[in-house]
């Protein structure tokens, strides 16, 4: 293993002292800016700290479309090799895939080069243990202490001639795709799908898979380009304008979009009408627990109180968990299933957010028992569930959120949750808002709910008010 020095660390071969490591580990792992907050020096970190956490071995690794995903996988390949491990160069893969195959293989575990949802400017290393889980918020901390312990690194004597190799793996999407075939019942009733790649690493999966299940397939934005020229790639109600257009036009049953990594999954009405999370997530826990499933369910606490009602009517337990952390919760748990605003995770499959999965799951349920997306909708409690994101340039300060929240509500709270941002929940409507810094982006996140649409965008306006007032 490695060996450290006490003093300041010294570069072994410009002789010249080393710049600490700035960027903190955050959900999941390091995202910024390219070049700017996330670049050779942070990857290679990365790398140095998820080895020493889990020791020399076999890793698998994917990346996005982004030219500077395929520039931090082809550093982190030789850092590893570096550090002694081998490495499974999957190559343009969902992140999804990465996660199954981490368990496939029974590898140490894997890094997925990729910004997820985040504009293109944007780069970023995710990474996964054994059995494709993220890592803990305790392995978390052990690992961003390990990150600033990096630049001490000096390889010793013997170990100069003690590295690892990288193979080029092309069958992660094979063995990805069998798997979820083999899991799929037969199609009984075939849907024409529009399938929204957002130029990420979807295009030959989701489409892929879809057909081979006898659907017709139309497909937009599937060509992988690190510029997300067809829209931004975070699939939400602002950007998949035109697509929900198209799914109009061409007369698709429905629509389903991704993601720049495929993790997330939204899907869009024949109608047109793009589907909320809550009603999504909430249709797709009905399905679970239709499999004659009761036990616990694991929802983020920014997550739509449909979930809690549908699952605590179907006498499930429900937890609330941190964003970004269900699976953990899932996992420790045993639970049934787990979500978050557009991710959706199946203990059944795996401990990771797959939307290809999700969505693929979701297609066939619907071919088994002859309905539409507009009907399964039908029986989805009602809320109206808004979100809106601030830029900002400093972290909130939920000290003064709290007193603000006191001054403008008053008695009218009923509890505040704030182990994940601030939650507030209100005594009417079933409302409630919440105001998060962002763990990816220089961003504060407002959520709001309500059964009254015009509470709902009251409680958005004043809970912007509050946010900017921090």
């Amino acid at each position: 293993m490695s060996q450290t020095t006490t003093q300041e660390a010294i570069d072994q071969f410009t002789g010249k002292p080393k710049r600490p490591i700035r960027v903190q580990f955050g959900t999941a792992g390091i995202r910024g800016t390219f070049g700017q907050e996330v670049s050779m020096r942070e990857t290679i970190a990365v790398c140095y700290a998820v080895n020493e956490l889990v020791g020399v071995g076999r890793f698998g690794l994917g990346y996005d479309s982004r030219k500077s995903s395929f520039i931090l996988a082809t550093i982190a390949c030789a850092a590893m090799n570096w550090y002694g491990s081998d490495v499974d160069n999957y190559g343009v893969i969902p992140t999804p895939v990465l996660a199954f195959n981490i368990k496939q293989n029974r590898l140490h575990a894997g890094f997925s080069v990729t910004a997820s949802h985040n504009p293109p400017e944007f780069a970023g290393v995710k990474v996964f243990g054994t059995e494709g889980i993220e890592f803990s918020l305790e392995e978390e901390q052990k690992l961003e202490a390990l990150i600033q312990k990096s630049a001490e690194y000096v390889k010793q004597g013997s170990e100069f001639v003690q590295y690892g190799s990288t193979l080029d793996n092309e069958e992660a999407i094979w063995s990805y795709r069998e798997a979820i075939l083999r899991m799929t019942g037969s199609t009984k009733k075939s849907f024409k799908i529009l399938v929204d790649c957002a130029n990420g690493t979807s295009g030959n999966v989701t489409p892929s898979i879809l057909s081979e299940l006898g659907h017709n397939m139309v497909t937009v934005n599937a060509h992988p380009s690190g510029m997300f020229p067809g829209r931004l790639p975070e699939p939400m109600l602002e950007t998949l304008g035109e697509v929900a257009a198209l799914t109009r036009n061409i007369g698709a049953d429905f629509a389903i979009a991704h993601d720049g990594d495929a993790d997330r999954l939204v899907m869009i009405e024949s109608n047109g009408n793009v589907i909320p999370d809550y009603a999504l997530a909430t249709l797709i826990l009905k399905t679970t627990i239709e499999k004659n499933k009761r036990g616990t369910v694991i929802i983020s606490l920014n997550s739509s109180k449909a979930l809690e009602k549908v699952a605590l009517e179907s006498g499930c337990r429900v937890v609330r968990s941190r964003i970004g952390k269900t699976f953990q919760e899932l996992y420790k748990r045993r639970g049934i299933y787990a979500s978050e605003p557009s991710k959706i995770v199946d203990p059944k499959w795996g401990y990771w957010e797959d939307g290809i999965c999700a969505g693929i799951m979701l297609t066939q349920y619907l071919s088994e028992h002859d309905l539409s997306l507009h009907e399964a909708l039908a029986s989805i409690p009602k809320y109206y569930n808004f979100q809106k994101n601030i830029t900002t340039g400093s972290v909130v300060d939920y000290n003064i959120v709290k007193a603000q929240i006191a001054k403008e509500f008053g008695d009218q709270v009923e509890s505040i949750e704030d182990f994940d941002g601030v939650k507030v929940n209100l005594k009417s409507n079933d409302s409630w808002f919440m105001i998060r810094s962002s763990g990816t982006e220089k961003k504060v996140r407002i959520y709001v709910e309500s059964n009254i649409e015009p509470k709902a965008r009251g409680l958005l306006e004043l809970a912007i008010k509050i946010a900017q007032s921090s």
